[in-house]
C-alpha cells in the first residue's frame, strides 16, 4: 500500500543537466502509454491485414466495433448529413479503444505496467483532446466571429433605444467569461471524472487486498475493476466527448 500514489519522474534529460520543463516527466506513464499504442496498432494491423468480403474473425470483430460506434453516432446526431456523421466515428472509437486498453493494460503479464489512466496528467491530455476538438468544430461550424458573438449572449444583439443596446453589449462582458468557464468545466469535469474513477478502483483493490491477505476478493475485484469498468469508463468518456461534438455539430443545421 505505501507504493500507491508514487510516481517516477524524470526532472532532467537523461545523461544531461537539461531540465524538462512542467515538473518532469512521469517516465512510466510515458512507457506505458508507448505500450497502449503499440499493442492497438498491432491489433489494427492483424485484422487489416487481409480485408476480404467475407471477414475472418479480426476483421469482423473490428468491423462489429466500428458499426457499433457508427449506429451511436448515427443516432446522436441524426440531425446531421451522413459524410459529417462518418468523420466522427473513428475518432469516437479510437477515444474508446485506447481508454478502455489503457484501464485494462494491467492484464498484460509485464513488469512495471501501470494504468496511464491511473496519471491525471494522460486523463488532462485526453480531456484537451475532447473538450479541444469540440471547440474546433463549434468554431469551424460557425467562424471566429460568429463564435465569440454567441458566446457573447443572448442580450448582445438587443435592439431598441441606446440604453438598451448599451446594455446588451455591457451584457458581454459577463457572458463572455461565463461562457470560457463552462468550457473549462467540461475539461476538468471530463479528466477529473476518469481520473477518480481509475484512481479509485486501485485504491479499493488496494485496501481490500491488503485487508482479506490476498486471498478471495482480490481476484473478484481485478475481474471487475479490469475489465467491466475498463469498458464503462471508456464508454462515458467517449459519449461524453460524442455529446460536446454534437453540440458543436448543431450549429451546422441551424
Amino acid at each position: 500500500m505505501e507504493e500507491l500514489g508514487q510516481v517516477h519522474v524524470w526532472h532532467y534529460v537523461p545523461g544531461t543537466d537539461i531540465p524538462i520543463p512542467l515538473g518532469g516527466m512521469n517516465v512510466f506513464t510515458v512507457m506505458n502509454t508507448l505500450l497502449v499504442v503499440a499493442v492497438l496498432w498491432a491489433l489494427f494491423w492483424m485484422a487489416t491485414r487481409r480485408l476480404n468480403m467475407v471477414p475472418g474473425r479480426a476483421q469482423a470483430l473490428l468491423e462489429l466495433v466500428l458499426d457499433s460506434f457508427k449506429d451511436m453516432v448515427d443516432r446522436t446526431m441524426e440531425f446531421a448529413p451522413e459524410h459529417r456523421r462518418r468523420q466522427y466515428v473513428p475518432f469516437i472509437a479510437g477515444l474508446f479503444l485506447y481508454i478502455c486498453l489503457s484501464n485494462a493494460i494491467l492484464l498484460v503479464p509485464l513488469p512495471r505496467i501501470e494504468k496511464p489512466t491511473s496519471d491525471l496528467n494522460d486523463t488532462l491530455a485526453l480531456g484537451l483532446i475532447s473538450v479541444g476538438y469540440a471547440l474546433f468544430c463549434a468554431i469551424r461550424a460557425k467562424g471566429i466571429k460568429g463564435y465569440f458573438v454567441e458566446a457573447m449572449g443572448p442580450l448582445f444583439h438587443s435592439h431598441g433605444s441606446t440604453a438598451a443596446v448599451l446594455m446588451g453589449r455591457s451584457s458581454g462582458l459577463f457572458f463572455l467569461p461565463m461562457h470560457f468557464s463552462e468550457e473549462m468545466s467540461k475539461l476538468i469535469s471530463i479528466s477529473c471524472r476518469l481520473f477518480g474513477n481509475i484512481m479509485g478502483g486501485a485504491i479499493v483493490i488496494t485496501i481490500v487486498s491488503t485487508m482479506s491477505y490476498y486471498i478471495v476478493f482480490p481476484q473478484i475485484l481485478y475481474a471487475f475493476f479490469l475489465v467491466f469498468e475498463a469498458a464503462l469508463q471508456a464508454f462515458v468518456f467517449s459519449m461524453l466527448t460524442l455529446i460536446y461534438l454534437t453540440r458543436a455539430e448543431q450549429a451546422h443545421s441551424e
